[in-house]
């Protein structure tokens, strides 16, 4: 398959996902947009100044990661309930195709979600973003959302029906919310369990946007590699197919 035929089916088949998601669009906008934003004012008014910028990492990672893991398994879901994903795999595309378009009919409701909540982050609790470095945060911000893409995908393609789909998406985003260190730096975690969380993108995903935040140059350049190396390893495994073919 050429990269042009790739680049072709991925965009036909992001228009197709981007419409399914516009339908649903009050619900999308109540998770993406408002429930994140729950976050920040609540732990942004009870932690101390020097905390904050922490607190707006956890609530971008909330719109970026977790959120992205979440509603791609759960979209991979509601295609077997209708019987579209059976669709998806009787035709001739690789499964990249299918997950990256899906991903990304959520990615621009993500960016408009992270514009409100850093803007609130700047001018009701006084976290400096300086404007030279909202370049490297979109970056950043991309590549965390390019980093937990595979996760969404295991979900939705070992799940057996939808029902365990969104059960199991729901738990890992709540484990992932409330025991990955996002709201809070992983050096807080003690040593043992410092290692576990160092296996997960998310926790990673939190490093480099805090970097970004407060200039952590050397510190957000290996958390970038790591995103990086997330990334590739997710996408061959989503290439291989796992049991794209086979469900």
């Amino acid at each position: 398959m050429t990269v042009s035929r790739t680049l072709t089916q991925t965009r036909d088949a992001f228009t197709m996902s981007l419409k399914s998601t516009v339908a649903d669009l009050g619900l999308v906008i109540a998770f993406v947009v408002i429930f994140p934003l729950g976050f920040l004012f609540f732990l942004g008014l009870i932690v101390q100044p020097a905390l904050r910028p922490q607190v707006l990492v956890g609530s971008l990672m909330m719109e970026f990661a977790l959120l992205n893991i979440n509603v791609l398994a759960q979209s991979i879901g509601g295609d077997k309930r209708t019987r579209i994903y059976d669709l998806w795999v009787s035709l001739p595309i690789s499964p990249v195709v299918y997950v990256v378009s899906t991903a990304l009919a959520l990615l621009p409701f993500s960016l408009l979600s992270a514009g409100v909540t850093i803007a609130i982050g700047v001018l009701f609790f006084g976290i400096a973003v300086p404007l030279g470095d909202f370049g490297l945060l979109l970056a950043a911000l991309l590549l965390v959302w390019l980093s937990t893409i595979g996760i969404g995908f295991l979900i939705g393609v070992y799940g057996r029906n939808p029902r365990q789909i969104n059960s199991v998406a729901q738990f890992v985003g709540i484990v992932m919310t409330f025991f990955a260190p996002v709201f809070y730096p992983v050096t807080a975690l003690p040593s043992l369990l410092q290692y576990i969380a160092y296996a997960w993108p998310v926790t990673w995903g939190a490093i480099l946007l805090h970097s970004v935040l407060v200039n952590g140059v050397l510190e957000g350049g290996v958390a970038a590699g790591v995103l990086a190396a997330f990334t590739v390893g997710w996408l061959i495994l989503i290439r291989v197919g796992l049991r794209w073919r086979r469900v």
